[in-house]
């Protein structure tokens, strides 16, 4: 029963950046913690980066006089398809966040299904960002914020704990939450409403919170009084509200907020090794 009950506990990793960000670089963060997620739970054999290069060479030698191993043509065949369809998610999402209206959370689960699902990664996004014209100093740039991410992300020891579990290779679902003001944003194509479910009591779940403490440095960009405490205000209500409607163990539609998964499914796989070696050492050599 103590098993159980620990299960349920989330691991929580805040990461105090939102006052920092324009929705453009907040979309740009999201695609890359997920390239690190799907790299680090052993849903992709490689990184992001190389499993890019590794599909792109060996696709530009399709057309080419020289024959290739089954293997290696069922490997290239599952690792172009997870790239395409993992691709197609980052896209898609970057398109949402980068919108009028940025969701309020980004979910990604690792399982054979959303139901049964044995990790859960719930991204928490800022209520707010800095429009992208904005001048503000408080706004870092990409590469600083990412430096400071995943030195907090590698460094934490509850995320540690996670990721100490090897995990097989399994799907990769990702959801969005939007409240139902902003419901006449979201791309059909690529996100489809769903009524949602409750996660697992035996799902590791994670929430990584992209919110900060520091709603007055987002006063220039949002309408807010300068003078007083209003803006102050109308962000830890929208904070709060947020927090009180949302069960981590649950991912569910109401009357305030909807869900939508996205259209696409990565599938994770594993490396393909010939006497010792990774058949992609071939593609390179091609």
């Amino acid at each position: 029963m103590n098993s159980v009950s620990k299960n349920l506990k989330p691991v929580i990793v805040n990461l105090n950046i939102g006052d920092q960000l324009t929705s453009i670089s907040c979309g740009h963060i999201v695609v890359e913690i997920i390239k690190f997620l799907v790299y680090q739970r052993l849903q992709i054999p490689y990184t992001y980066q190389w499993l890019k290069q590794v599909v792109t060479m060996k696709k530009n030698c399709e057309n080419e006089d020289h024959k290739e191993s089954f293997q290696s043509e069922r490997h290239y065949h599952i690792a172009s398809t997870t790239l395409e369809n993992l691709d197609y998610i980052l896209k898609s999402l970057l398109h949402e966040i980068n919108g009028p209206s940025i969701p309020d959370e980004v979910c990604i689960t690792l399982g054979g299904t959303p139901v049964t699902c044995k990790e859960v990664y719930r991204l928490i996004l800022p209520t707010m960002c800095h429009k992208p014209q904005c001048h503000s100093s408080n706004i870092a740039n990409d590469q600083k914020i990412q430096k400071s991410i995943f030195r907090t992300l590698v460094t934490s020891e509850m995320l540690g704990q996670v990721f100490f579990n090897m995990m097989a290779p399994t799907n990769m679902y990702v959801f969005i939450k939007k409240s139902t003001n902003n419901l006449e944003l979201i791309n059909n194509d690529n996100f489809v409403p769903v009524d949602g479910h409750r996660i697992p009591r035996s799902s590791r779940i994670v929430l990584i919170d992209f919110r900060t403490q520091n709603a007055k440095n987002l006063s220039c960009c949002n309408q807010f009084q300068i003078f007083g405490d209003i803006g102050n205000n109308l962000y830890d209500n929208a904070k709060k509200d947020n927090d009180e409607t949302n069960d981590f163990n649950e991912i569910e539609s109401t009357d305030k907020i909807k869900w939508y998964q996205s259209s696409y499914v990565m599938k994770g796989f594993r490396d393909c090794v010939v006497n010792g070696s990774s058949v992609t050492n071939m593609w390179l050599k091609s």
